[in-house]
């Protein structure tokens, strides 16, 4: 038997603007986007589609609107999602489209929801399955006191009865629901909404504008949903303020060394004192590769879901026996740790490992519970890859998998296999799973207990995974294990930065509907209310660095419109491959760089081709040389002199291409051209960085982040920071995705601090993040600039002091707070700055990063002054 669904969406549309019907059924396109059905145009307002669905699928429903126009894709702000009745063999909904970039529609999302705006949720509607008509709006920023209520000129209570009048619940979904039966109303049915207050148990105000119109009779088995948007009232702009720190930067007394996910109460406490509604943490993965201090490093997971056993609190898993040797030194170890001024990352997971391996020997039976069992079989997708993966970690002594004796391909039923035969094995493995259960339950009653005082948490989504990662050994094809991901040259790495990840074959990603992204977001959504896109950047293009190379200078953005070697013949360019393409090495370079040793290194290491010197296959690539015995000294000098070329060499379906390399006008090379070939390639790169990309970069990024954004109702913060597409401000802000506006990093040419007074209200405003000096650090680097902001942007007189007092500090981050962005963010540090009481003596103690340093060390903990139990701002 087929049900029948009917969708009318009003939506004036333009010439050769189309919409499009996706859902979660076959007949709805089963959620691929490129599967979704067209649908009719009515009249000047409205479109319709109208389907037949298995009795079957009619259970739960979820479903949204697409708008294409030529070849991009605008998806609307949310999925509509019901629990169909079974009593009903038609259903219509009448609909509106609610617009992304609408800033209600943040709104709606789960800080809000969730977290501040709390209130008792409906399962189901009272009175749903025998409704004619279901009633739904939204009202965001409603407070939580209010409800939404409904009168009309037909309602069952009486004509636009005010006293008496009809109130809505609030349903999982966020809408305020009313089911009604209007058998015996007349078309057309007149309404208004309303607010009505709970305390006050009266009437406030009717919604402005006219009456809402409904046309639709009620029909035996027929039930019409109306999804009316948003109430029509005025709400003040929603603002809020939040601290960004390191779970590894918190210090309690109960901590091992380093924060723990049980501190994060005792942080939100502070927070709430401080009038700050959210925390902002780093990622939490788990990135144990080498069990040594460079695993610190938290943006290289092995697993895009695991949580990092570094984060867990030994007390609340178990104790051992008083006479174990772990025990014994528990008290003593925890105090020495507790009093050093960074994180001992290495003795802390050493410990926290031996300790855990030893409850979990001790524990035995008692792990199996119904509860452990049920959070196992509803992970287990990700779960048991990575903990076997973490055992052939360990017993290869490397996460190279490639490396491995054994299992260098992921093969499940070898896995199993495995599994059965040894016990072993099966009981690492399930040490594993046991120690990510507890650290599952630890997270989650902390964002529960954070929910409980009004706060909200925030994770942070990495760009990359590690290549030698269980997420890479299962899935390589969704990989390209050749590339490696970067960023070019900006203020924080003059030479760009290169991460070692492999780069994805969004191709092959989008193949199935980006499931692996949508399944890691809804993990998260399990811990978190909101996010931040590390380097959202990446899904317009990436940069990607050949294997060869170490310096992430020499990559190229992916996708790209190349360059062809036809392009430099119309310019009139004297072309010459190897001259363009090879480190441009001279005589008198050699002479520069190496003195009296320049005849060794030329006999040793190079040949001579065409006039220049080319080093030897052995040493033809950055890889080469940093692998190679020679001295540092030499190889400094080697890697740098390969940087020196014009454009990097690809192929591209089967084709040699060329990229231009970033500030190609900075080499020797481009030097040492003639003025005519000088002026044509600089004109060939400005068309290749600042205009041929742009089309691509819009198309690829409306193919992945809508599929992302609707995957969680999360709120979305994207990291925008660096040369940007001139497409992106208007993709983020079509997809309500918020962008970060940093005042010391302007975004416009020409100025030198972004005016935060005008920022915009779908924004995170931050002055400084974890990858760059703290205030205090800033103020230092360079004194023009510092004095410039003193009297320019903080209007004081004379000069600026050689460091910011309390004061200066604090008056900073009032003019953020009072800034008209939804959020503003602080890094802990600054805060504390602005207490006057607890900074380190040197700024740059205060660091938690250094992004030009591949081999920083990330350990920076709140000083021991602290306690978070006090007021600071």
């Amino acid at each position: 038997m087929n049900y029948r669904i009917r969708f009318y969406l009003r939506y004036h549309t333009h010439y050769g603007q189309d919409l499009f019907l996706l859902g979660n059924l076959a007949a709805l396109g089963n959620d691929l986007p490129e599967k979704a059905i067209p649908m009719k145009w009515l009249n000047e307002e409205w479109w319709y589609a109208d389907v037949l669905v298995a009795a079957t699928d009619l259970s739960l429903l979820q479903y949204q609107y697409l708008l294409k126009q030529q070849s991009d894709t605008h998806f609307d702000g949310i999925v509509r999602q019901l629990k169909l009745p079974a009593t009903i063999k038609e259903l219509v909904f009448i609909d509106n489209w609610m617009d992304a970039a609408d800033p209600r529609i943040a709104g709606l999302s789960a800080p809000f929801a969730k977290v501040f705006f709390q209130r008792p949720v409906a399962e189901t509607a009272n009175g749903f399955a025998e409704a004619t008509h279901l009633f739904r709006v939204h009202a965001p920023f409603l407070p939580t006191r209010q409800v939404v209520c409904l009168v009309g000129n037909q309602l069952p209570g009486g004509n636009w009865n005010t006293r008496e009048p009809v109130l809505l619940q609030y349903d999982q979904q966020g809408w305020f629901s009313a089911p009604l039966d209007l058998s015996a109303a007349a078309m057309p049915f007149e309404y208004k909404y309303g607010i009505y207050d709970l305390d006050l148990q009266q009437f406030v105000k009717y919604e402005e504008g006219e009456n809402r119109i409904l046309n639709t009779a009620a029909a035996k088995d027929r039930q019409v949903v109306l999804h009316d948007g948003y109430i029509r009232v005025e709400t003040p702009q929603w603002k809020g303020a939040g601290v960004a720190i390191p779970v590894f930067s918190i210090r309690t007394p109960e901590g091992f060394g380093t924060g723990e996910f049980s501190d994060l109460p005792a942080l939100g406490r502070w927070a709430k004192a401080n009038d700050l509604q959210l925390i902002q943490l780093l990622p939490v993965n788990d990135t144990t590769q080498t069990h040594t201090w460079t695993d610190s490093y938290p943006y290289a997971a092995i697993s895009s879901f695991a949580l990092h056993p570094l984060y867990i609190r030994l007390e609340e898993v178990g104790r051992l026996p008083d006479s174990h040797p772990l025990q014994k030194q528990f008290d003593r170890l925890r105090k020495w740790l507790n009093e050093r001024e960074f994180v001992e990352y290495e003795t802390v997971t050493a410990f926290k490992q031996a300790y855990l391996k030893a409850l979990h020997s001790q524990l035995g039976a008692q792990l199996q519970t119904e509860t452990y069992w049920e959070w196992f079989s509803s992970n287990e997708s990700w779960l048991l890859p990575y903990a076997v993966f973490s055992f052939l970690r360990d017993k290869y002594k490397t996460n190279d998998f490639q490396r491995w004796e054994e299992h260098q391909v992921y093969d499940a039923d070898a896995i199993h296999q495995l599994m059965i035969t040894n016990e072993a094995v099966a009981n690492t493995v399930h040490y594993h799973c046991f120690v990510q259960y507890h650290l599952h339950l630890q997270l989650k009653k902390a964002t529960e207990t954070l929910h409980q005082m009004g706060i909200a948490l925030k994770g942070d989504l990495p760009i990359g995974v590690a290549k030698g990662s269980a997420d890479v050994w299962v899935n390589p094809s969704s990989y390209h294990l050749t590339m490696q991901a970067g960023a070019p040259p900006d203020g924080f790495a003059a030479e760009g930065q290169n991460w070692g990840f492999p780069t994805y074959n969004w191709k092959q990603m989008l193949g199935d509907g980006l499931s692996w992204w949508q399944q890691r977001l809804k993990h998260m959504a399990v811990y978190f209310d909101a996010f931040r896109i590390d380097h959202i950047l990446g899904f317009f293009r990436i940069w990607q660095i050949p294997g060869g190379a170490v310096s992430g200078i020499l990559g190229y953005f992916d996708p790209a419109i190349p360059v062809v070697k036809e392009e430099f013949i119309q310019r009139g360019i004297d072309w010459n491959e190897d001259r363009f393409c090879e480190p441009f090495i001279t005589e008198e370079i050699l002479e520069e760089h190496f003195g009296n040793y320049a005849g060794m290194i030329r006999a040793g290491l190079m040949e001579i081709s065409g006039g220049r010197y080319r080093l030897l296959p052995a040493y033809a690539t950055q890889r080469l040389v940093q692998q190679s015995s020679l001295p540092a000294a030499v190889k400094n000098i080697l890697l740098q002199l390969q940087t020196d070329v014009l454009f990097i060499k690809a192929i591209q379906a089967g084709k040699t291409v060329y990229h231009p390399r970033y500030r190609m006008e900075e080499t020797r090379s481009f030097a040492a051209l003639k003025p005519y070939d000088q002026a044509q390639l600089r004109s060939l790169y400005n068309n290749y960085f600042h205009n041929r990309q742009e089309n691509i970069w819009r198309k690829e990024a409306l193919k992945k982040l809508p599929v992302i954004r609707r995957a969680t109702n999360m709120l979305i913060c994207g990291e925008d920071l660096g040369p940007l597409p001139h497409c992106l401000p208007e993709v983020l802000r079509s997809l309500g995705v918020l962008s970060l506006e940093v005042e010391r990093m302007p975004k416009k040419a020409g100025q030198q601090f972004t005016d935060i007074r005008q920022a915009n209200y779908l924004s995170v405003l931050t002055p400084s993040t974890h990858d760059m000096s703290t205030l205090r650090g800033w103020w230092q680097e360079d004194p023009a600039i510092t004095n410039n902001y003193y009297r320019n942007i903080l209007g004081l007189p004379g000069n600026a002091p050689q460091l910011p007092g309390y004061g200066l500090v604090k008056e900073i981050i009032q003019r953020h707070r009072a800034a008209p962005a939804m959020w503003r963010i602080f890094q802990v540090q600054d805060l504390l700055a602005a207490s006057g009481n607890h900074t380190l003596q040197e700024p740059d103690s205060e660091r938690i990063n250094i992004p030009a340093n591949t081999q920083h060390y990330w350990r920076y903990r709140v000083p021991h002054t602290f306690t978070l139990y006090e007021q600071t701002v």
